[in-house]
């Protein structure tokens, strides 16, 4: 399936199409009319059309990418652009149609109607670490425990916190920073992980639940929970001393705020060494760099449709139970982020909202400490990525 947008549309039907499916990865392509212009040097007519061709590609790229990241990256990371997408503009065009073009006395003009691989742009962006620039850069931890060939039990428990980074969590790791994602420190982690008499004593303690617990500590928005098994697959390779290694590794990806599941992957891989440990190792590693490569576009997918239209939590303290409703129908009024307002719940002066909010939660927590609102006046206490905490002064 094509969109075709005219000019004239072209602003109002990029912003539906990139709002309501942004990175989402499967993407139907865009098509976008532009304009390409070149100079004729030495009276060389065919290499002018040729760059005003070129030109009209890049501009096509340009316009679908000032808005699958904002204008500020744009600028920021213009030499990076140009590096690395701009001047490989038509790889990213999947078809073009010239609609008219002319020659003037010093220049050539190229009319195209260009279709834009908005999978290949994402991908694009993705490599060069824009695409989490567009995410609004989720914190993220990662916690997995191992095994390789060679050891009894699995390190990397939070019950015994011995949170050592293995392979499949060093390469999670350099995988998730060369993509520009903020990661928490592992340092941390561990401090936080033997500072909590709750997750250190209790060998009751959910493994998931106090992963969860501890990257919440240590301020991550979205925390990667998993396992990597490395085990003997044959017992040689046929003819050598190599043995054959197969290794296990698998994730779930979940939101720190809400326990909410944001994306899950199992992969294996097979490596053959004369060190059986050794090939436990190199197969752990070969699996976890799929792992990170699929999880990757799942985060991206998901937290991307949060950055555009995402459901907040909001907890204000100190509300009336006789004001829920006013203060319900203010927000969705007065502010301009706020879509929808639905009630998660009231106890003890505490109102809960489930939110529908354009944007991010420090921006509405903005918005509501400077919008008027009927003599209701509201403090930020705390955000994170997904929570604002509010304080309802008395009218």
């Amino acid at each position: 399936m094509y969109f075709h947008v005219t000019n004239v549309m072209r602003s109002l039907i990029l912003s539906l199409v990139f709002s309501t499916a942004a990175f989402a990865f499967d993407q139907a392509p865009v098509t976008v009319d532009v304009e390409g212009y070149a100079s004729i040097a030495g009276g060389n007519k065919d290499a002018a059309r040729e760059s005003a061709l070129n030109n009209a590609f890049r501009r096509a790229v340009e316009q679908v990418i000032g808005v699958m990241i904002d204008s500020k990256t744009v600028v920021q990371d213009s030499l990076l652009l140009n590096d690395k997408i701009y001047s490989k503009s038509s790889g990213f065009i999947k078809t073009y149609k010239i609609t008219g073009e002319r020659f003037e006395s010093d220049a050539c003009r190229i009319n195209v109607s260009a279709t834009v691989s908005t999978a290949h742009l994402e991908r694009g962006l993705d490599d060069i670490g824009l695409l989490s620039k567009k995410l609004g850069k989720p914190r993220l931890a990662i916690i997995m425990t191992e095994q390789n060939m060679g050891t009894d039990e699995p390190s990397g428990s939070l019950a015994e916190t011995l949170m050592s980074a293995g392979i499949a969590e060093s390469v999670l790791h350099e995988v998730f920073a060369k993509k520009g994602y903020n990661l928490v420190d592992q340092e941390t982690l561990v401090a936080i992980a033997r500072n909590d008499a709750a997750l250190s004593s209790a060998k009751g303690t959910d493994p998931a639940d106090a992963a969860l617990l501890v990257a919440a500590g240590g301020g991550a928005d979205v925390v990667i929970i998993g396992k990597a098994i490395a085990k003997t697959a044959a017992l040689s390779v046929s003819g050598t001393n190599m043995r054959t290694s197969q290794a296990s590794v698998s994730a779930r990806v979940v939101d720190a705020d809400t326990g909410q599941l944001v994306a899950s992957y199992s992969a294996s891989a097979n490596a053959a060494h004369i060190n059986p440990t050794a090939g436990g190792a190199e197969a752990i590693r070969k699996a976890s760099n799929e792992l990170a490569q699929s999880l990757n576009r799942q985060i991206a997918a998901k937290w991307s449709r949060k950055v555009n239209t995402r459901t907040a939590r909001v907890v204000i303290r100190n509300a009336q139970f006789a004001d829920i409703a006013k203060i319900r129908a203010l927000m969705r009024e007065r502010l301009n982020l706020v879509e929808s307002t639905e009630e998660h719940g009231y106890v003890d002066g505490t109102l809960t909202l489930d939110t529908e909010i354009n944007g991010s939660v420090k921006d509405l927590g903005e918005e509501i400490t400077r919008t008027a609102m009927d003599g209701y006046k509201f403090k930020v206490t705390s955000f994170t990525a997904n929570t604002l905490n509010l304080q309802l002064s008395d009218k």
